[in-house]
């Protein structure tokens, strides 16, 4: 008889084969545990899940079942590949509706931890999926950084008029940026998908969110999306009387890239959120921890 993992791994093998230019190691993973927990976690913008290998390592070592999905269009072989000229919310969100209905199968409490992209994409099923227990949204992309969040309103259309030219992460070192599990450069109209799916997140925060527990992770310096935006949409849920927690990260450098296990502090911001996801928050409201 086939167990629910292997069900679960046949689902997101399949998912990954649709896209034959998938990397090997950039494919979707499960780690089984013992646990009651069915983590799943979701990389941001142009990653891939081994952004996450070695957060997803320390929640199973905890006994958590981790799932670590590759979302649609990323993960391919070819760095400089244009496959995400195809990025629509539609597709992300129809996409992670599959994923949790197939995660659901394991019958275990379900998490969903989501880094940038990620993180909005686990706001947005807080508000949407009933599956969902706990999210725990790290450096969601709810809007650019030192951008009032009403000024995106009024550009999305104007940018999506633009031509859907790709910019470089990194203007110097362009398609030589690290790490090779993730593309050097993205296409401006995905911006506007992401600001997008924050929008749809934001309207539905006047209702109780689905999920139990919040956990939003911010860096204090954060380089490239708004705090202040995820502050706020804490603030809407709360009125509601959800449970949300805003843990902020002290003592890193400007960054946004603070879960890939290549850049520098990564294991300390790794051990806060392994205590986060455990339900080890601590306080009320808001937390700093220094790392």
């Amino acid at each position: 008889m086939t167990s629910a993992v292997e069900t679960l791994r046949g689902f997101l093998a399949a998912r990954d084969d649709a896209e034959p230019a998938v990397g090997s190691s950039m494919r979707s993973y499960v780690l089984p545990g013992a646990g009651n927990d069915a983590v799943v976690l979701l990389h941001g913008l142009t990653a891939s899940p081994p952004a996450w290998n070695a957060i997803s390592a320390a929640l199973n070592a905890a006994g958590s079942t981790v799932v670590a999905v590759r979302l649609p269009l990323h993960g391919h072989t070819d760095r400089m590949t244009r496959a995400l000229s195809g990025l629509s919310a539609d597709l992300l969100t129809s996409d992670l509706r599959a994923v949790i209905a197939a995660v659901a199968a394991l019958e275990k409490r379900i998490v969903i931890g989501g880094h940038s992209l990620g993180g909005t994409l686990a706001i947005y099923a807080a508000g949407t999926l009933a599956q969902v227990d706990q999210i725990v949204a790290i450096a969601p992309f709810l809007g650019v950084a030192r951008l009032p969040r009403e000024a995106h309103r009024a550009l999305l259309p104007l940018v999506r008029r633009l031509p859907n030219a790709y910019l470089w992460w990194d203007p110097i070192d362009r398609d030589r940026q690290q790490p090779e599990h993730g593309y050097p450069r993205y296409p401006l109209h995905a911006l506007t998908v992401g600001i997008g799916i924050a929008e749809a997140a934001y309207a539905q925060a006047t209702g109780k969110p689905y999920a139990r527990v919040i956990d939003l992770v911010l860096n204090a310096r954060e380089s490239s999306v708004n705090n202040r935006a995820a502050r706020r949409l804490a603030a809407r849920w709360r009125r509601t009387q959800a449970n949300v927690m805003i843990h902020e990260l002290d003592g890193l450098p400007p960054s946004h890239d603070i879960i890939e296990p290549l850049r520098p502090n990564s294991q300390r911001v790794r051990d806060v959120l392994v205590d986060v996801f455990a339900g080890r928050r601590g306080g009320a409201g808001t937390i700093a921890h220094r790392v």
